[in-house]
């Protein structure tokens, strides 16, 4: 049985999203509107820019979703396959160089760093797919189906053709190890190493090392797994895993969660108790002032 589009779940998402996005510059929003003589024109265009911006980006996400590139841009050798990921990047680009600090660059927006990296880009990324999921219509029994060409686009491992020796195992897994372990020594640049670490207790079940560019370890996929068995068991998300094309988008979607849940795990962290060094701090404070 296939499913059609749902207007008032595209309609409530949607206003949700961006009144957010207004809820969020309201203070400028509320000047420019009733006190415009104290008015910061500066903030006013920010609030502005940002809202367009947030507009555009989720229009763009949408068609990135839902539309393939056209059949001459796809003979192009690099624009036609990482052509929607050049676009992403551009929109990234745009949002770090209008909200770059003051005195380092010349900016003057650099107020805006959350509301343009998080509101815009993280949440606006997941607004979108929410849209596109409430907006498919067609003749598969889930949703999810919507994500199909992110999903078909995202490298996946696929079952070997030969038999696998032990001795390749032992090997891949010797690797695979000493990747590992040179990644958990390898710290962030800028934290300081005075910071208190509030999930040691954890960091053995996570796979993960305080301080480093294994500092989440296996956290998000973790929970984007226990997030899809819980969609999954509740009958949220209707995909039979015992079939290979439902099974293979259940993945799928599954990776794309996992990509949301690295900056919502690291980014309340990065706010929170992991301290940068003074270096870093002097050399942000003389840019920014």
């Amino acid at each position: 049985m296939g499913k059609q589009s749902i207007p008032w779940a595209v309609g409530l998402t949607g206003l949700l999203y961006f009144g957010m996005l207004g809820y969020w510059q309201y203070d400028a929003f509320e000047t420019a509107l009733f006190d415009s003589g104290n008015a910061s024109q500066n903030a006013i265009d920010g609030a502005l820019f940002g809202f367009g911006f947030g507009v555009a980006y989720v229009a763009f996400m949408i068609w990135c979703f839902t539309r393939d590139l056209p059949e001459g841009l796809k003979e192009v050798p690099i624009i036609g396959r990482y052509g929607k990921m050049l676009a992403w990047l551009t929109f990234l680009g745009i949002a770090v160089w209008y909200c770059r600090p003051n005195s380092m660059y010349g900016g003057t927006h650099q107020d805006l760093v959350g509301y343009l990296l998080v509101g815009v880009i993280l949440l606006g990324f997941g607004a979108s797919a929410a849209l596109v999921c409430f907006m498919y219509s067609g003749d598969k029994n889930s949703r999810l189906y919507a994500l199909h060409r992110f999903v078909d686009t995202y490298p996946t491992i696929t079952k070997p053709e030969r038999h696998v020796r032990f001795n390749e195992k032992l090997w891949t897994t010797t690797l695979v190890l000493i990747i590992y372990f040179a990644m958990t020594n390898v710290m962030i640049w800028g934290l300081s190493g005075q910071a208190l670490d509030l999930f040691s207790g954890f960091r053995s079940i996570m796979a993960g090392a305080s301080g480093t560019i294994m500092h989440l370890g296996i956290g998000p996929i973790v929970t984007g797994s226990i997030i899809m068995q819980l969609f999954a068991g509740a009958k949220i998300i209707r995909l039979d895993l015992q079939d290979s094309e439902d099974k293979a988008m259940y993945q799928g979607v599954q990776k794309l969660l996992v990509l949301l849940m690295i900056p919502i795990e690291s980014i309340p962290q990065t706010y929170g108790f992991l301290d940068p060094t003074e270096n870093l701090i002097t050399k942000l404070w003389n840019g920014l002032g």
